[in-house]
């Protein structure tokens, strides 16, 4: 079914709504839905509403369902790179779940984001990140936050269970799991040119632990997705399908609204 973002606080069963100029024009000249056909709108904050879509552009609302939060959020701290590579993390990081973006300058970041520049960037990283939240139905639109320093990266995180893939480390991550799920994991990867020496010491004064993922060189678009796969399948929802496996209901998925 297709699925939309809509940001629209709370959206009730049996409302009209009026869709948006751009959603529109995918619906009726892309998709070619036909009147009646079934959407999912996603408002970005647990809340999904399943509706019909109406002449001149108007849907109308049959259920509402909220989703959980996660129960273990994700950020994930990444050395800006240069190129569209960000854009690769941030789609296939909201796809594995990531619930926090933090693209951050390094000392060896490679690529470039002149301040001219900057808001029409994250207005296209957000676009991307919306389109990512919508195709893999994720109902919590991850948060996206751009850093011009490490330090203050490394401030707005307040996670319980800290890594940082560093080339330098030899510690294996399954040395560092631990056995109970955190409530918290941020996770720092570097760009191209790695963690400078100096940012190690003070990514580990502020609680991140390095870690190694083997003996393959991973390249900055691989390493966090990778290790964000690994932490969804040991403490997220991989693993638990669709629903969950032993969670209760109301932890596991949704209830109907009225």
């Amino acid at each position: 079914m297709p699925r939309f973002f809509l940001p629209k606080a709370e959206m009730c069963r049996g409302e009209i709504l009026s869709l948006p100029a751009e959603m529109r024009h995918h619906l009726n000249t892309v998709l070619r839905m036909p009147v009646g056909a079934e959407i999912e709108l996603l408002n970005g904050a647990g809340l999904i509403a399943g509706a019909v879509v109406l002449s001149d552009g108007m849907a109308e609302v049959q259920s509402v369902k909220r989703v959980a939060a996660a129960a273990c959020a994700i950020s994930l701290i990444q050395g800006l790179p240069k190129g569209d590579k960000l854009e690769l993390v941030l789609q296939k990081g909201t796809e594995l779940g990531v619930n926090r973006f933090l693209p951050t300058r390094m000392a060896r970041s490679v690529g470039q984001l002149k301040a001219e520049r900057q808001q029409k960037r994250l207005e296209r990283w957000g676009k991307i990140i919306q389109a990512a939240a919508c195709q893999c139905g994720q109902p919590h639109l991850p948060e996206l936050q751009l850093s011009s320093s490490l330090d203050d990266s490394l401030a707005l995180v307040a996670a319980d269970f800290k890594l940082m893939l560093w080339e330098e480390s030899a510690r294996p991550l399954e040395q560092l799991l631990p056995k109970n799920q955190p409530r918290g994991v941020a996770v720092l990867v570097g760009p191209e040119g790695g963690i400078s020496e100096e940012e190690a010491q003070r990514a580990q004064q502020a609680g991140f632990q390095p870690v190694s993922l083997g003996p393959r060189i991973l390249r900055t678009e691989t390493a966090g997705l990778a290790i964000v796969t690994i932490l969804q399948y040991l403490y997220g929802d991989l693993a638990k399908g669709r629903c969950g496996s032993d969670a209760a209901p109301q932890e596991r998925m949704s209830h109907e609204m009225p």
